[in-house]
C-alpha cells in the first residue's frame, strides 16, 4: 500500500499551531476507512466511502493513538506504520465496490480527513467474502519531501 497524503485539515492544523500557537488537540483514535471510485481530493471532497448500513455491514475501524498500534519513524521519510492487523467487519448482503483507496478520520462516521491514500492494486469486496483487513506494516504514513 502507497504512504499515506496529509490532508489539508491536518496540514493546517500542525501550521497553526507551530507557526502561529493556535492551540490544537489530536484525535486519540483515528479510524480507518475505505473508499471506492477514486480518492478525496486533500480537501477531504469527493470519493466515495463504502456504504455504511446493516445490508454491508461496513464500519470504518478505530486505531488507538498509542505506541503499541505505531511504529517508530523510519528512513528520510519519516515513516510510520501499523504494528496490529487492521480487520474490517465481514461484509453483509449487500458488496462493498472496488475499494481504491483508505482514509484515516478523527471520527467513526463523518469527522474531518487527516491522511488519504491509494492502495497498490484495487481489491473487490462482495457480499459474503471474508473480512478485509490490512496487514501488519501495510498503512504507511510519512512526511512528504521536496
Amino acid at each position: 500500500m502507497a504512504s499515506a497524503t496529509t490532508s489539508n485539515y491536518l496540514q493546517t492544523k500542525i501550521l497553526d499551531n507551530v507557526l502561529k500557537g493556535v492551540a490544537w488537540t489530536p484525535p486519540t483514535t483515528l479510524y480507518l476507512a475505505l473508499f471506492t471510485n477514486g480518492s478525496p481530493s486533500l480537501d477531504g471532497t469527493g470519493g466515495t466511502e463504502v456504504t455504511i448500513n446493516g445490508s454491508t455491514n461496513y464500519a470504518r475501524v478505530a486505531i488507538p493513538q498509542s505506541s503499541s498500534d505505531w511504529s517508530t519513524p523510519s528512513g528520510v521519510n519519516l515513516e510510520y506504520s501499523n504494528l496490529k492487523e487492521l480487520t474490517f467487519n465481514v461484509p453483509g448482503s449487500a458488496s462493498w465496490g472496488t475499494i481504491t483507496s483508505v482514509c484515516l478520520y478523527d471520527a467513526a462516521t463523518g469527522g474531518n480527513m487527516l491522511w488519504v491514500g491509494n492502495i497498490g492494486t484495487s481489491k473487490p469486496v462482495s457480499a459474503g467474502d471474508g473480512a478485509p483487513r490490512i496487514l501488519q506494516n501495510q498503512l504507511k504514513i510519512s512526511r512528504a519531501t521536496c
